[in-house]
């Protein structure tokens, strides 16, 4: 079978199908063929079927009676509301284990930043991994299984802030190790006040930024 039989099957569809979204490789408004999928990847359509229901619960496809999946157009609301979500997630996080990490899980965001400052702006993908790896520290802290899923169930929003342009990515990378840097600054405070206000910066105004670029009104979204 294809190599996708290595890892947890519908899992590592999503992913395959995700991936050919953000890179779009499949564009907006492009129609989604099951058995296209299903014989490119050497699988099931059963499998096929359960991956696109899940990004249709993301966000990324959509379903339209008699027509079927098709790629979603990804929005600046789209954008603003997984940062939205995903920076409560980890300030609830933060507020839970009131703001205290253990040294072995600073040292461990140490070595993530160490890595990502090692990084070339190319390597948007790896940057990603490391953002994800830095933030699971947070978030997977309490040991609440379900909202470190709600939380992963948002982790690619960081690749759709790049895939719209080779500059978005370039931008991104430029800023990411500044960025966290300043968040583990302040998890060494071991203020939850401080750093829930650090996480939410660090989403919020990287997309109040965005929307002043793309000529957005002031006030668009509720929650700011």
């Amino acid at each position: 079978m294809s190599e996708l039989s290595y890892r947890t099957l519908r899992e590592n569809v999503v992913s395959a199908i995700r991936t050919k979204i953000l890179n779009e490789e499949l564009a907006p408004g492009t129609r989604i063929v099951e058995q296209s999928l299903s014989t490119e990847f050497g699988i099931s359509r059963g499998p096929i079927r359960e991956a696109l229901r899940q990004l249709e619960q993301e966000g990324l496809i959509e379903y339209t009676r008699n027509m079927g999946c098709s790629v979603k157009a990804i929005t600046m609301e789209d954008i603003y509301e997984i940062y939205l979500l995903r920076s409560h997630y980890e300030i609830l996080s933060v507020r839970l284990c009131d703001g205290i990490f253990s040294p072995s899980e600073i040292q461990e965001m140490e070595n993530i930043l160490a890595d990502m400052g090692t990084l070339q702006k190319g390597e948007f993908s790896r940057l990603v991994a490391c953002d994800h790896l830095f933030h699971q520290i947070i978030v997977q802290k309490p040991g609440l299984p379900r909202l470190l899923k709600a939380w992963k169930e948002l982790d690619y929003g960081s690749h759709i802030i790049g895939s719209n342009s080779d500059s978005n990515r370039i931008v991104f990378a430029e800023h990411q190790y500044a960025n966290h840097r300043k968040l583990l600054d302040s998890l060494l405070t071991k203020n939850a006040d401080a750093i829930c206000q650090a996480i939410y910066d660090h989403y919020m105004l990287p997309m109040k930024k965005s929307m002043e670029e793309s000529g957005e009104p002031p006030g668009i979204f509720k929650f700011f």
